[in-house]
Order: C-alpha cells, then sequence, then structure tokens
C-alpha cells in the first residue's frame, strides 16, 4: 500500500480518512498535493477536498473497471485516453 506524502497538508483526521478509502485515493491525494498544491490546500481549507477525491476516485475505478482488454497500457495511460483529468478540480 501506498504511504500518503505530506500529511500535514490535511491534518491527521482527514489524513486517517484518505487510507481508510484505500490506494487509488493515496494516489490521487499524493499526485494532487505534489502537483498542485496550491489548490489542494485551497480544497481542504474550503472544505471540499473529500468530495472532490471520491469524484475523482469513482471516476477513475469506472474507467479502469470498464478497460479490461488495455492490459499493455498502464493505468495512466488508459485514464489519459480517456480524457480523465489528473488536476484537482476548480474550486467553485
Amino acid at each position: 500500500m501506498q504511504i500518503l506524502n505530506f500529511r500535514e497538508v490535511f491534518g491527521p483526521g482527514m489524513a486517517l480518512q484518505i487510507e481508510c478509502m484505500g490506494s487509488i485515493a493515496i494516489s490521487i491525494a499524493n499526485r494532487w498535493t505534489l502537483g498542485w498544491p496550491e489548490l489542494t490546500s485551497q480544497h481542504v481549507e474550503a472544505g471540499s477536498f473529500m468530495q472532490a477525491l471520491e469524484t475523482q476516485m469513482n471516476l477513475e475505478k469506472d474507467v479502469l473497471a470498464e478497460e479490461t482488454g488495455l492490459q499493455h497500457l498502464s493505468q495512466r495511460e488508459i485514464l489519459q485516453m480517456h480524457g480523465v483529468p489528473e488536476n484537482p478540480p476548480p474550486l467553485a
């Protein structure tokens, strides 16, 4: 299982929630924190991070579950092929 990086961004309670959601959620949280740290922090402060994370996680899971015939591609390549964004959504 992956390790959640930058736990201090989320605080102990939210970090534990993310870890309980599993490896895909941890991967997304790490990607967002590393690639878009300011936007990620804004989502955390606005209270919208967990909803955005859950939406992204469900989208990625659905796309990957439907593409069983592309085993020669990485998960990232499959998500890119379907236009799934890597970044967190903009704040509303």
